[in-house]
């Protein structure tokens, strides 16, 4: 086997949370479905096919892939669709062979040789059609691939236990540098011995892992209730309550009242506030006091739409908080509702609740809204990063810009 391709077929329905990065770079459990990809399968990703407009971006983030093209080499190679959260072990397939999803045609995985991969390279949509006839097909719906936004981050907790299984040990079982603290239950607890815990802080293993990486530090009187990860140089605020099906990602300030939430990484929500069944991208900061509600009034599922111009989707679930793209900056006090979509670079600042669905790069106050102008969202994007020692490099610029002009067309407002 010549190593792994990771497909972005763009099928999925992840709203905002695809406009910087491609399906398989979404965190949904305490690794990124690539690296739980990469670590299942056993082989390094040398390649990706992702929608032309991901491109540029995903070339930044992985600079040593081949993006949409072939690799060196003849193969073959192990093809595999950033959808399938929940990938088998090893390679388990023939060369010229494919699993695919009866229902539309999208392919799950694949082996296949340069002939078959130029093929999948020239498609304008790298599915089932475009592959070559010697390509022997077979049917499988199980495990199925994500199709809407609350399949990634809604069961993101159940996949902690598995990514463990994955991961290579860094830390030790149960090693805290604890002063006074208090530990429950017998779930796996992996503190790395660069992470820092303040004294009386409760870790609660009763019902699923927690885990603690390096560098990360939490505050005094803070509860991590498992399954749970926070993730490299994460700071949990003192007296925090982090509940279970939560991995907050690398880089984050997080307080409050967090639980089944996923942050992407680099966001803050230093302040108190409640935010459930939610999934937050990056560089998002949310103000104090913002709180979200995940449960409607009448107990009933909730909808979400994903889109502006996309339909109401029906999730299949009753608690279902917001999702919030890249980039969102929220002001004090705000509170947003059941189902809600921010899209990426949106500012709220009103004293109501923002619509359900925000476009992106809305500019939200009590006296409507208008559009971020684009030359001052990239100066704040600067400053943002530059808090975390990291910058907007020519790639992220040129995604946000096009984003911008897609929107607004020629309006630079």
């Amino acid at each position: 086997m010549n190593g792994l391709v990771l497909l972005d077929d763009g099928r999925g329905r992840f709203g905002p949370m695809v406009d910087l990065r491609p399906s398989f770079d979404l965190r949904s459990g305490i690794l990124t479905t690539a690296d739980r990809i990469s670590l299942a399968s056993g082989l390094q990703p040398v390649g990706a096919l992702v929608p032309e407009s991901l491109a540029g971006m995903t070339g930044a983030i992985h600079p040593d892939l081949a993006i949409n093209r072939v690799p060196e080499g003849d193969g073959p190679w192990l093809v595999i669709n950033g959808r399938l959260l929940s990938p088998p072990t090893g390679v388990g397939l023939e060369p010229g062979s494919a699993e695919v999803d009866p229902s539309d045609g999208s392919i799950r995985r694949a082996v296949l040789g340069r002939e078959e991969m130029e093929a999948l390279v020239r498609a304008e949509t790298p599915s089932e059609a475009a592959l070559p006839e010697t390509v022997r097909r077979v049917e499988r719906t199980e495990p199925p691939l994500a199709c809407a936004a609350w399949d990634v981050f809604t069961e993101a907790g159940a996949r902690i236990g598995s990514d463990l299984g994955l991961m290579s040990n860094d830390g030790e079982d149960r090693w805290m540098r604890l002063h006074g603290g208090t530990v429950i239950g017998d779930h796996p607890i992996r503190i790395d011995r660069t992470a820092t815990l303040d004294p009386l802080v409760v870790i609660d293993a009763r019902d699923g892992a927690v885990v603690v990486e390096a560098q990360a530090h939490i505050g005094a009187h803070a509860v991590l209730t498992g399954p749970c990860a926070i993730l490299q140089g994460t700071r949990v605020a003192a007296h925090a309550t982090i509940k279970s099906d939560t991995v907050i990602g690398p880089g984050c300030r997080i307080g409050g009242e967090v639980g089944g939430t996923i942050f992407q990484g680099f966001g803050n929500k230093s302040h108190e506030g409640h935010l459930g069944d939610s999934w937050v991208g990056e560089w998002v900061n949310l103000g104090a006091a913002t709180v979200n509600s995940n449960l409607l009034n009448t107990y009933g599922e909730v909808s979400m739409r994903l889109e502006p111009d996309g339909p109401r989707l029906r999730s299949g679930r009753r608690f279902l908080g917001c999702v919030v793209g890249d980039h969102v900056k929220t002001a004090i006090g705000t509170r947003i509702m059941t189902g809600t979509v921010l899209g990426t670079g949106a500012m709220i600042a009103s004293s109501v609740p923002p619509p359900t669905t925000v476009e992106r790069f809305a500019w939200t106050t009590d006296g409507g809204v208008r559009r971020y102008q684009i030359e001052k969202f990239i100066e704040t994007a600067r400053n943002v990063l530059s808090r975390r020692d990291r910058e907007v490099d020519p790639a992220m610029e040129s995604r946000l810009r096009g984003l911008h002009a897609t929107i607004c067309g020629n309006d630079p407002s």
